[in-house]
């Protein structure tokens, strides 16, 4: 057997493999989807459809979209959202920014209550403040994210 005929033969194996194990991870993301939860959906042919969930089949995802309703198949979903918060997100921004914040605010009070003569900045009182920083941050930024809908890609 040849060279060429060899790495031919590997290729179609592994788009075999490959399209199984996508069609497997699809049915299982499918599975865990909730009835009357937000999706948007991308098909192979590049249509997107947005709804809630009324039902699923072997075969097609049923949605109701604003108006009307929608079978999509199953097989050709390329990609699929589901709709929730940013509450982890926010938390991340919020935290970063109120560690910044509470680090820059500990070396200001540091220098502000000091005389000029002996002036240093503490690195305990500069950690207290990005570590208090830092955690009203994540908490408050958890809280607005919550407050705010994004789509989060479920399948690939």
């Amino acid at each position: 057997m040849s060279i060429s005929r060899l790495m031919s033969a590997l290729a179609v194996i592994s788009l075999v493999l490959a399209t199984g194990a996508s069609a497997q991870r699809r049915s299982v993301v499918l599975e865990s989807l909730d009835l009357d939860q937000l999706v948007k959906i991308q098909t192979v042919n590049h249509g997107i459809h947005v709804g809630r969930l009324t039902g699923l089949t072997g075969d097609y995802l049923f949605l109701r979209p604003k108006t009307g309703s929608k079978a999509v198949e199953v097989a050709a979903v390329d990609e699929l959202w589901v709709r929730g918060t940013a509450t982890r997100k926010g938390a991340v921004i919020g935290g970063v920014t109120g560690a910044i914040l509470g680090a820059l605010t500990s070396v200001f009070m540091s220098y502000a209550v000091c005389d000029l003569a002996s002036c240093s900045v503490d690195a305990g009182v500069t950690g207290i403040g990005l570590l208090v920083g830092g955690a009203f941050g994540s908490v408050t930024g958890a809280v607005f994210g919550a407050m705010f809908g994004q789509w989060h890609r479920a399948y690939p």
